[in-house]
């Protein structure tokens, strides 16, 4: 009975010193397990080190992006969650990943790429446009909490020793991409 009654008084001690899991914006998501990042690796150490990036890191790894993003930068990846990339159709993810679509592959991700350092306090509380490694611009709004075009940036901010990492809830879908898929529904 004393066993237990501890135990209780433990799990109710770390309830209340847990962080809040959802954001206060009109999409609530849940983030189920962080790590703290390594500050003195690149972008793609950090990105490893969270452990919310696994997908993304394999598709870099898949388009060959590795080298440019553990180079010199600075880089603001606008990394999509393995949440976010659960969202996309299976079949898409499995064509995208397959080494003849390569360039498309390279292309989604640099559009994920900005070549600044770009953080939530750099952003401010505006709207501006930063262009994407892919030629591409993003739309950046730091007004109520950080989105880049609509996507929220769930996990804000993870320093690199060559630019910052931010976690965000949607794969970006380039212009191109966007059109691309426009027609074919036609």
């Amino acid at each position: 009975m004393k066993h237990a009654s501890l135990a209780l008084a433990l799990c109710a001690a770390l309830a209340a010193f847990a962080p809040a899991a959802g954001a206060q914006t009109a999409q609530r998501f849940l983030i189920a397990e962080t790590t703290t990042p390594v500050p003195q690796g690149n972008v793609l150490e950090v990105a490893a080190a969270a452990g919310q990036f696994t997908y993304f890191l394999e598709a870099v790894e898949a388009a060959g992006y590795a080298e440019t993003l553990r180079g010199e930068g600075p880089f603001t990846l606008f990394a999509p969650t393995d949440s976010a990339f659960r969202q996309m159709d299976e079949a898409e993810w499995r064509r995208l990943t397959d080494p003849r679509n390569r360039d498309e592959l390279l292309a989604l991700l640099a559009y994920h790429v900005v070549a600044e350092r770009i953080t939530s306090e750099s952003a401010g509380a505006r709207v501006s446009q930063a262009e994407a490694a892919s030629g591409f611009d993003l739309t950046i709004d730091g007004r109520d909490g950080l989105r880049v075009n609509e996507a929220l940036v769930a996990l804000p901010d993870m320093s690199a020793s060559n630019g910052v990492v931010h976690g965000v809830n949607e794969v970006l879908a380039p212009p191109v991409m966007v059109a691309a898929a426009s027609a074919s529904g036609d």
